[in-house]
């Protein structure tokens, strides 16, 4: 009997039907095969319907006995990235993934454990498509059609094999940036497959060889590299508090050689200050197993000699540095998807890896990726090197600089000099543009866009709840820093050991703290306070003759926040007595309690952004009328108020942490022929055969030199005013001691 078993469903695939970037088109692929019982299923893309709706439909009577093997559900093909002579960064992520998509896989199919990686592979559609579906459904873009569709075969009972005698070549933009969105796309997208019903049926019914190599494979990669990074943050956390105990030791220990009868002990800690030289060194054999992919493949395809010339030139291309990077990038990732969630697909782009990024971009980009936490390793690195002072510790300047300079160091003709002083213009008018006018490239837009996280957002009356409960988000960025302020904490206490916590005086270190950490919030609420008045009275007036009356408010905000908290971490040195060792343990503190305070603040009492930037606007330029808030208009003031006084802060913040980043930049520049060395490293190639810079007309050259001496002289000044801030007062400390005493006496500070 025949039966026509072929139906047509309405469904609506995703993506757009025109132009793609390259995904879309692989993602109709996956999502268009409506799950069905039949062997053929027909898809009409133009009927409405907005998901899927197959209708109940006959299965033929006769069921097939059962095959005595498994069949093949997926056939995996060896894949070739045809596109990795761009340079270091195109040879490293090409090498990854046909060590992963071609060596491991062929590997992984002989013992039963290989799932489905993407391009190369062949599905069988009458296994698929009777089984449940291709692939796992999902609202919008997919992020992990290729993996669902592989655990789908082997929950269903198909193998997946691998042959050699069928080659995919690929080609695709290896530049820096295109990296990092793929490896944060698979990041996120290991988030969401750890909690997914299918990752509980293979981990709970595998046999323990197949599940070995799966977990090893998949979420064990991505688990070692968030434990990697939590393992140096914690270590980070023992330095501070070690630092302090040894310090305060050697103190000890010194004055009882001076006098033996004092009742004080004098620690040996010489067994722990080696376990930190054992602990370093694995932590770096641990990233440092990250060219063994490389090194296998190399050793495999092409021998040994070609092993150990392509190792050695991608650890003269500083290839260490991106490793580095990446590993923090995977981390981030998994981490933000389990505390945030918004796992989605995003577009790596098509651009050229030969384009240079502005370092304003390069800043906006990374700072909450790796930028933000390099910092905090480097106070950490230099206060245990001043109170441990052991040479292990320096290895964690390869952590510094691959989490705060490597999106720099890969980024081609960095260090031109003229596009050096051109970016550090660019890095200014960031930091001051977009509160007269909406700017998408501002610093205003960067802050709202972080904030956006936790407070969710609001757009012509349509309000989005945030993508993750307030109980994550207190978790994740309250309670998981409150552990490291603690951590912080304990050793600046220590440190003031000999001093009272209970009276209120100087010498209290908790009295220090406060003084330090409530003078910027007051400050900031007087600025603020008075600049709110002047933009409700006189700004709308001025206004109207001066369009830039905004920016001017704005700036001056700015500028007033920058100046007190110098000042004030200027009085905090004071109040250590110029020391550096105490200085930077109070720094750790205060900068994560910043933090802390930051977030609680706005998961709890900040209601949800506007996307429209109304009030930011309406708060520089007083014109509340226009904003079309009506009754909100209320409210909103004390929000914002809330919202700029914790702006100011972050913004001193990002100025000083930007000009510091410049600052480790610009000694590189005074290298000779420094831009043609860089893109010779980034690129592999020879002077002769380097691309020429743009050729510009008199006027324009006459208008760029401006620009370059302008902001070189600028450059110059902030960098004096930085470097005598920390100079000066331990030169003159003996003048600065007697101003002390003749300011307070003889009250302990």
């Amino acid at each position: 009997m025949d039966i026509d078993i072929s139906h047509m469903y309405p469904y609506i695939p995703c993506g757009n039907d025109g132009v793609v970037d390259g995904f879309e088109g692989t993602t109709n692929a996956y999502s268009v095969v409506v799950p069905t019982k039949n062997e053929s299923t027909r898809i009409e893309k133009t009927q409405p319907a907005p998901a899927p709706a197959p209708a109940p439909t006959p299965t033929p009577a006769p069921t097939p006995a059962p095959a005595p093997t498994p069949p093949v559900a997926i056939v995996g093909a060896r894949e070739f990235i045809f596109s990795q002579n761009v340079g270091i960064l195109g040879d490293i992520a090409a090498g990854k993934e046909q060590t992963f998509g071609t060596l491991f896989a062929r590997t992984m199919a002989e013992i039963g454990s290989k799932l489905h990686y993407g391009h190369p592979d062949f599905l069988n559609g009458i296994f698929m498509t009777t089984r449940g579906g291709i692939s796992k459904a999902q609202k919008g873009l997919h992020l992990n059609e290729d993996i669902y569709a592989g655990i789908t075969a082997t929950c269903r009972g198909g193998r997946i094999k691998h042959c050699d005698y069928y080659q995919c070549g690929k080609g695709r933009d290896l530049g820096f940036q295109s990296i990092v969105n793929f490896t944060r796309k698979i990041g996120t997208g290991m988030g969401e497959q750890l909690l997914s019903r299918e990752y509980f049926y293979l981990g709970s019914k595998l046999p323990i060889d197949r599940f070995l190599s799966f977990y090893y494979a998949h979420p064990g990669f991505h688990i070692n590299n968030l434990s990697i990074m939590l393992s140096v943050k914690i270590f980070m956390l023992l330095i501070a508090n070690l630092g302090a105990l040894n310090y305060i030791n050697i103190q000890y220990c010194e004055q009882i050689t001076k006098s033996p009868t004092d009742n004080i002990e004098c620690h040996d800690l010489a067994s722990v200050l080696n376990w930190i030289d054992r602990f370093v060194l694995s932590v770096f054999v641990c990233f440092f197993i990250s060219f063994l992919p490389l090194i296998i493949q190399e050793l495999i395809e092409k021998g040994i000699i070609k092993a150990i010339y392509r190792t050695m030139l991608h650890i003269v291309s500083l290839s260490p540095f991106f490793e580095v990077f990446i590993c923090q990038v995977y981390s981030k990732a998994l981490r933000d998807n389990l505390v945030y969630g918004e796992a989605k697909y995003i577009a790596t782009g098509r651009g050229f890896a030969i384009s240079r990024v502005s370092f304003a971009q390069l800043y906006t980009r990374y700072a909450n990726l790796s930028i933000y936490y390099g910092g905090e390793i480097l106070l950490v690195v230099i206060f245990g090197m001043m109170s441990i002072k052991r040479e292990a510790i320096l290895w964690f300047v390869i952590t510094i600089v691959s989490l705060c300079l490597a999106p720099f160091l890969f980024n081609p003709h960095q260090f031109n000099f003229i596009d050096f002083f051109v970016d550090y213009r660019d890095f200014i008018r960031w930091l001051s543009r977009g509160n007269s006018k909406a700017k998408r490239l501002s610093w205003i837009n960067f802050t709202k866009s972080s904030r956006l996280r936790l407070t969710g957002e609001k757009y012509d009356g349509y309000n989005q709840g945030r993508t993750s409960t307030a109980l994550n988000l207190l978790f994740g960025e309250v309670f998981a820093p409150s552990v490291a302020l603690a951590f912080y904490l304990i050793p600046f206490l220590y440190l003031h050991a000999d001093q009272s916590l209970v009276t209120l005086e100087l010498a209290n270190p908790l009295f220090k703290l406060a003084i330090v950490i409530i003078i910027p919030y007051l400050v900031n609420t007087a600025v603020l306070a008075m600049i709110w008045v002047m933009s409700l009275t006189i700004a709308p007036v001025i206004g109207i003759c001066v369009a830039k009356t905004p920016a001017f408010f704005a700036a001056t905000a700015h500028f007033l926040s920058i100046l007190f908290n110098i000042l004030n971490i200027e009085l905090l040195f004071f109040m250590e007595n110029w020391s550096f060792v105490h200085l930077i343990s109070g720094l750790l503190v205060i900068f994560q309690f910043h933090r802390v305070i930051t977030s609680f603040i706005l998961v709890i009492f900040v209601s949800r952004e506007r996307l429209e930037d109304v009030t930011n606007n309406a708060w520089w330029s007083g014109k509340w009328y226009k904003s079309g808030l009506g009754f909100g208009v209320i409210t909103q003031n004390a929000r914002e108020l809330i919202i700029k006084n914790l702006e100011l802060n972050k913004f001193t913040f990002d100025f000083l942490l930007g000009h510091l980043l410049l600052f480790a930049l610009f000694p590189v520049l005074l290298v000779p022929y420094i831009d043609t060395l860089h893109t010779s490293m980034l690129f592999w190639l020879k002077p002769s055969r380097q691309l020429t810079r743009p050729i510009l007309n008199r006027s324009q050259t006459r208008r760029r030199n401006w620009r370059v001496a302008k902001y070189f002289a600028l450059f110059t000044i902030v960098l004096a005013i930085c470097v005598s801030i920390l100079v000066v007062p331990p030169i003159f400390r003996h003048q600065l001691s007697q101003l002390q005493k003749q300011l307070f006496g003889s009250i302990d500070i």
